[in-house]
């Protein structure tokens, strides 16, 4: 791949891939740096990327790489701290507005990860059942199911979340 394909073809994934990585790692710092080292090793190994569609490529190639990261940095601790740290940016016409997106975000946070992922991919991202089966490695039914237990669970906690004042 020449550095004018590899700049049409990769680079204007780097937004979609920062906000699936953020999703992944629930961290916008260590999706910044994930995305960041994905791209300077695909640019060290460009010359090997062929391949016809270079966005699932490079997807994959990110979710292993935030998978190898939670791996290695007790993915658990780190949710929690996340979970309860965000900051809260306040400005008196939308604090409601924030306040709920904090509810939803935490709510998405406490899924199992597989859920969180696909639904994140197919919800937040737009990407087709087919591309997030080829993306997690099963099939299109499953990505179906995976998806109504990951809406069916989220539901349940925004409705306990909201019931219990949005604490926890």
């Amino acid at each position: 791949m020449k550095e004018s394909e590899f700049t049409a073809r990769i680079l204007p994934l780097r937004d979609r891939m920062f906000r699936y990585a953020r999703t992944l790692l629930l961290s916008a710092d260590e999706a910044e740096d994930a995305v960041h080292d994905l791209l300077e090793r695909l640019w060290t190994e460009r010359e090997r990327l062929a391949c016809r569609q270079a966005e699932p490529f490079v997807m994959t190639a990110l979710r292993n790489r935030c998978y190898d990261l939670l791996r290695r940095r007790q993915a658990v601790e780190r949710r929690n701290d996340a979970v309860t740290g965000f900051s809260e940016r306040s400005a008196a016409a939308e604090a409601e507005r924030w306040e709920t997106r904090e509810l939803v975000r935490r709510a998405i946070a406490r899924l199992p990860s597989r859920q969180r992922e696909v639904l994140c991919l197919k919800d937040i991202e737009g990407y087709p059942t087919r591309e997030i089966a080829e993306l997690t490695a099963c099939d299109e039914a499953q990505v179906r199911v995976i998806l109504s237990r990951a809406r069916h669970e989220l539901r349940e906690v925004l409705q306990k979340m909201m019931n219990d004042g949005g604490t926890k």
